[in-house]
């Protein structure tokens, strides 16, 4: 039984002794003088001189998993029962299990299959797609297993479990191990998403003894069951890997904090809700107790990130859920903090050809098993994966080959779109490794050089958002060499992406700024963004001025 049991007990007990409880006030706090006021036309400082683009120390570079193609061993098979305290899957997810499969066209050979597939991914209508994915579960040019698993991805992901009930209980001939894992997978995550979704409620009044009472009996009862299911079900997921362990990992952890929500938002009694003093105890000591529950949950989240980012899955809703409830319960160290940069659009997408909206459509997991692995050496195709992601064997295939420099510059935005998202140092190492080596005698672009600038200013970070998240503080991981941002911000002729680079390399400052940092760091940031602000144009500009006057209040906080 999870440890979170002694910790609610004691809580339990706390609740009228937080009551009595008393902090000192706080004494009055002299004004600061000597806030710098903003007046005037911008004057930008001289670009820096010297070699800006050089990068310091060693580049990094992927190490890639080995792919195991292994056909599963049916006698293997099992599909594990529903935890005691799980909900049920909704009554709609019945639909998917009984729906008739719409009638395959010939897809023996693969390049027929994909054809097919390309059809199917095209229906507009939700039960039309799913019924003629269904369709293609038999085709001789699909693996087996796999379209049974990218229907439960492109479902509701509550219903992956009774989908892939009848491929887990009796596996089809030539299924693969890592297939298997995947389904499995599935199956878990969608379980893990039922959990802890439905506290129950205590209605007003919110007597102590009433709020007393509802802790003890029918929260402390929901608590005890949704973590059971949580802790067994997560144990089945262990031993998977990369596609499979991160779809467990993720909804793992998102139940975990759940269920750390559900704890803050229980009640409190009338006396102490209406005390602001006793009220914030409370909730202090509440949190002392959670804490070991919120890291749990943060570190499965991370673990499902991590492989996700293996993947090199760039849009996925399972990832986006997962960072926004990162970033509400760990506002101090904010997984989403660089998501504020700014960066030029990549170019429009207009898929032509059965390969490009696969490309575009697929969830990255499937793209790298279906599309060539030499498909990322078409610009309009590797344009089209930047929708969804970059996979893992497409990203062994660009290491191996000599890259056109369209292809380079898709590929470095790519790294450097992976990094911002996962906060991996390697991938901000590659980017700036591939914009650096830029083809002699073709000149590099604006927009690849602002790509270089950015990354360069990225480097020497945390290794990943875990790192981020548990160790030291930017500033002392080296993150904030912005060198080459000022540059580009300053040149002469002037960057078409001069705004972008002066605007990010104040928000790089500003998220480096040592906790000890003196009115000077921030009147810098302050300037910086002044200095973005006049460089830019609408609600680009009015946001840098925001962070100007912010920066410029804590001056006058410090001083």
């Amino acid at each position: 039984m999870r440890s979170f049991l002694r910790p609610l007990l004691t809580l339990v007990a706390a609740l009228p002794l937080a009551a009595c409880a008393a902090t000192p006030a706080a004494g009055p706090q002299t004004p600061a003088d000597g806030t710098p006021t903003p007046g005037g036309p911008v004057v930008q400082p001289p670009p820096p001189q010297g070699d800006v683009f050089a990068a310091s120390g060693t580049l990094k570079e992927e190490t890639l998993p080995l792919l195991k193609n292994a056909t599963f061993d049916a006698r293997d098979a099992a599909y594990p029962p529903a935890p005691i305290g799980l909900p049920a899957a909704p009554a709609s997810c019945e639909a998917f299990v009984k729906r008739a499969p719409v009638k395959a066209p010939a897809c023996a050979e693969r390049s027929e299959a994909l054809s097919a597939l390309d059809g199917a991914l095209g229906e507009a209508d939700a039960s039309q797609r799913d019924a003629r994915l269904a369709g293609l579960e038999g085709c001789a040019g699909f693996e087996p297993g796999l379209m049974r698993a990218l229907r439960a991805d492109l479902a509701p992901t509550t219903c992956a479990d009774v989908l892939n009930a009848s491929v887990l209980q009796a596996p089809p001939a030539g299924l693969r191990v890592d297939i298997h894992q995947v389904l499995l997978g599935q199956t878990l995550a969608a379980r893990l998403s039922r959990t802890a979704l439905s506290p129950p409620k205590l209605s007003p009044p919110y007597e102590k003894e009433r709020v007393l009472a509802f802790t003890k009996g029918p929260l402390f009862a929901w608590l005890t069951d949704q973590a059971r299911a949580v802790d067994d079900l997560g144990r089945l997921g262990v031993e998977l890997r990369l596609y499979a362990r991160g779809l467990v990992g993720i909804e793992a952890g998102m139940a975990d904090l759940r269920i750390v929500e559900a704890v803050r938002s229980a009640p409190l009694p009338d006396s102490m809700a209406k005390d602001e003093e006793a009220r914030n105890v409370y909730y202090g000591t509440l949190d002392q107790f959670l804490e070991q529950w919120k890291s749990r949950g943060r570190d499965a989240a991370l673990i499902g990130l991590r492989e996700m980012s293996m993947i090199g899955a760039l849009h996925d809703p399972r990832v986006d859920a997962a960072r926004a409830m990162l970033s509400r319960l760990y506002g101090g160290r904010r997984i989403d903090a660089l998501d504020g940069l700014m960066a030029p659009p990549l170019p429009p997408v207009s898929p032509a050809s059965v390969e490009e909206r696969l490309a575009a459509a697929l969830p990255t997991f499937y793209a790298g098993r279906l599309l060539p692995a030499d498909a990322v050496t078409r610009p309009a195709t590797f344009r089209a994966l930047l929708e969804r992601g970059v996979p893992m064997e497409h990203r062994a295939a660009l290491r191996d080959g000599e890259l056109s420099p369209e292809i380079r510059a898709l590929y470095a935005r790519a790294r450097l779109d992976m990094g911002r998202l996962y906060w991996r140092a390697v991938d901000f190492d590659q980017a700036t490794a591939l914009l650096k080596a830029w083809p002699e005698g073709t000149e590099r672009p604006a927009e690849a050089t602002f790509t270089l600038a950015l990354a360069l200013g990225l480097r020497n970070g945390p290794e990943d958002a875990a790192l981020m998240m548990r160790r030291a503080p930017l500033v002392a991981l080296g993150l904030g060499e912005v060198t080459a941002l000022d540059w580009v911000a300053r040149s002469k002729p002037a960057s078409p992406y001069a705004g972008h680079a002066a605007f990010d390399a104040a928000l790089i400052k500003q998220l480096a700024t040592p906790q000890d940092a003196d009115a000077a760091v921030f009147r810098d940031i302050a300037a910086r963004f002044r200095e973005a602000a006049s460089l830019l144009g609408g609600t680009a500009a009015k946001d840098a001025e925001e962070r100007a006057r912010a920066a410029e209040e804590t001056v006058k906080a410090i001083q």
